[in-house]
């Protein structure tokens, strides 16, 4: 990890298991194939969706993007959905919000805003919060880090870098 930044991935594992399910699956096919047990070009086809998806979750295992970024600017969500970049200066508390499930229990990473523009106080940490919704929500869940990891390193890195 950078000092000045810290990046956080996602987790390999669930990619390496669509690897290894769609290399097996352009196994299955390719022997389909010889054995004309399907339409040829329907099997041309198939083969090169799968081996199309092997390749781009092996790029991802081996560059991974990041899926949450802290830097000097603020907290940054680098999935497709996320909350994009929150900035420090709008932040007014953090805190783990545990919302539990059936099987396993969700984790996300609160944030609160400040309501007043000129409200300049420093970030909150609020630690574990049970079932309370922020202005914004990041989810920890299928990262490489566990969340208490990820919400004690953003701690360090606010008390550190950005506190004065």
């Amino acid at each position: 990890m950078n000092k000045k930044e810290i990046k956080i991935n996602p987790d390999k594992g669930r990619r390496v298991t669509y690897v290894v399910v769609f290399s097996i699956v352009v196994l299955l096919y390719v022997i389909m194939l010889k054995n004309n047990k399907v339409d040829h070009t329907l099997g041309i086809g198939l083969i090169a969706l799968f081996v199309g998806l092997t390749l781009y979750f092996l790029y991802t295992i081996f560059f991974p993007k990041a899926a949450i970024i802290i830097n000097e600017e603020g907290i940054k969500e680098n999935i497709i959905k996320g909350a994009g970049l929150i900035k420090w200066n709008k932040i007014s508390e953090i805190y783990i919000c545990v919302i539990p499930k059936k099987k396993y229990d969700v984790f996300f990473l609160g944030v609160n805003y400040h309501k007043d523009e000129n409200d300049r106080r420093r970030v909150k940490f609020k630690g574990k919060v049970n079932e309370k919704l922020g202005d914004a929500l990041i989810v920890l869940d299928g990262l490489e880090m566990q969340p208490y990891d990820i919400y004690n390193n953003i701690q360090k890195y606010y008390s550190k870098f950005i506190k004065k």
